[in-house]
């Protein structure tokens, strides 16, 4: 037994000599590290357990640490197997635990893969027909962000173009202020939700319902950079939801349902073809509640 630790030992030495560095090298190396019944460690699996950069000298140190919580690992589960009472639950526990991680997989990938994208008349049926129920939880507007060094050449003009708002001031503010701008937001032709704006802004707005309710043009200053909104349009806090805004909301539920609907179908073949072939059966109390 010793001889065959020490041979064991000397080959984790050899292989973790190669350093990280040659990792290539050892993962080539196709004998095992170490072998618990039916269980094989091999070099490989180990070396993917290395971080880089590892000298040699700590690369055999750890192969070794590596091997022997393997082992310890299956001779602690063969010690307790033998003295835990409730091995029977552990063990279907287990059982349980993977089947649910398999199926949770699966459904992502269906989530990502499984539903055809929503028909856009869909969208615009569901809005026409549910249009009371979406109401906005707080305000969304429509406008213009603009945040500008204090010290800009261009300042007066800027302040100007943002509070004219026309297609002739957008055009100024796209070729001469977005190039002066830090930060510069165009979203007059979208709904965009109110809090997300007021969080580029250092000054606190206070009630956003009372804010874009009462306020076209805002502007603060803060450390030698100047903050200047301009607001065109806005809906309050449990108002109905603009079709567009509501868009996006409605595919999400659609496809929700959708999914819903095809996962459904999927187990219920699997089921029938499970009971068709035997694997599965059923017993009275199931098929007598139907």
């Amino acid at each position: 037994m010793k001889k065959t630790a020490l041979i064991l030992l000397g080959s984790l030495v050899i292989a973790a000599g190669c350093g990280r560095g040659n990792t290539e090298a050892i993962a080539a190396d196709t004998e095992f590290v170490a072998q618990y019944r039916d269980s094989v460690l091999r070099m490989s699996d180990v070396v993917r357990q290395l971080p880089s950069g590892i000298s040699a000298a700590d690369s055999a140190a750890l192969i070794r640490k590596i091997a022997d919580r393997w082992i310890e690992g299956f001779l602690i589960e063969d010690l307790a197997a033998g003295q835990i009472d409730d091995m029977d639950r552990i063990d279907a526990l287990t059982a349980a635990y993977r089947r649910s991680l398999i199926a949770d997989s699966y459904r992502r990938k269906m989530r990502r893969n499984g539903v055809q994208p929503v028909d856009i008349d869909g969208v615009k049926a569901y809005y026409k027909e549910h249009a009371a129920e979406l109401r906005l939880e707080g305000p969304i507007v429509k406008g213009l962000y603009i945040r500008i060094p204090a010290s800009s050449a261009h300042l007066e003009d800027i302040r100007l173009w943002m509070r004219q708002a026309d297609p002739d001031s957008y055009d100024a503010l796209e070729n001469t202020g977005r190039r002066e701008a830090t930060a510069f937001r165009y979203f007059a032709d979208h709904w965009t939700d109110f809090d997300v704006i007021a969080g580029e802004i250092p000054s606190r707005l206070g009630d956003g319902d009372r804010f874009v309710e009462s306020t076209k043009d805002y502007e603060t200053e803060l450390n030698g950079t100047v903050y200047i909104l301009h607001l065109t349009d806005y809906r309050k806090s449990g108002s109905t939801m603009p079709e567009e805004y509501a868009a996006p909301l409605i595919e999400d539920r659609m496809k929700a349902l959708h999914l819903a609907d095809y996962e459904a179908g999927l187990i219920k073949a699997l089921r029938s073809s499970a009971v068709e072939k035997e694997i599965l059966k059923e017993g009275t109390f199931i098929k007598d509640n139907q």
